[in-house]
């Protein structure tokens, strides 16, 4: 009997190897070499009850304090990020390209940085180059505040101060057409 159940076992170990051998290579066949947001256009995701959104007050890298509600009367793009993401870190030189880019048309650009020290968040800033605004968040409670769990997470917000769009995952914030949309926000002139 233990003969019997030891030979079932180191069957059903091999075939579970197998398993895992088979779906380890799958797994690099089907799996983008590139960020799915570098392959095509991913666009914003609309908020169809458009919720408020729930004020914050985050210091940012700089020692300036943001109040989120104190930016009413423009469009803000708020994105949830952390320096252990790997999409996170593709898709922050974008983001700072949009910054330099939709801030000159009023547009506000913030980044929560959610956990991590400020030195290592500075450091990252440091070598790629990053001078956009990033909050940070060291004990993630703005981030479950809001919902989230996961990075990145990108919120963006209506002049009046609610949730209008929003994007899971990466973006290339530097496709035009993800432009038009945040500027669209814009009330007319």
């Amino acid at each position: 009997m233990i003969v019997a159940l030891r030979t079932f076992f180191s069957g059903l170990a091999r075939i579970f190897s197998m398993l895992v051998i088979l779906g380890l290579a799958t797994l690099t066949w089907v799996v983008p070499s590139k960020p799915t947001w570098a392959q095509g256009v991913q666009l914003l995701t609309p908020v169809h009850k458009k919720p408020p959104a729930l004020d914050f007050i985050l210091e940012d890298m700089n020692g300036n304090v943001w109040q989120l509600s104190r930016l009413k009367g423009k469009v803000v793009v708020i994105n949830f990020w952390s320096i252990s993401c790997p999409v996170c870190r593709v898709e922050m030189p974008a983001l700072q390209q949009m910054w330099e880019k939709l801030g000159k048309l009023d547009v506000q650009v913030l980044t929560i940085h959610v956990g991590h020290s400020k030195e290592e968040v500075l450091e990252f800033a440091k070598e790629n180059g990053l001078t956009l605004p990033i909050l940070h968040d060291p004990k993630k409670s703005v981030a479950r505040a809001w919902g989230v769990f996961t990075e990145p997470i990108t919120f963006v917000l209506n002049p009046e101060g609610k949730v209008a769009y929003m994007a899971f995952g990466g973006r290339n914030w530097m496709n035009p057409t993800l432009h038009r949309m945040i500027l669209a926000l814009q009330p007319p002139l």
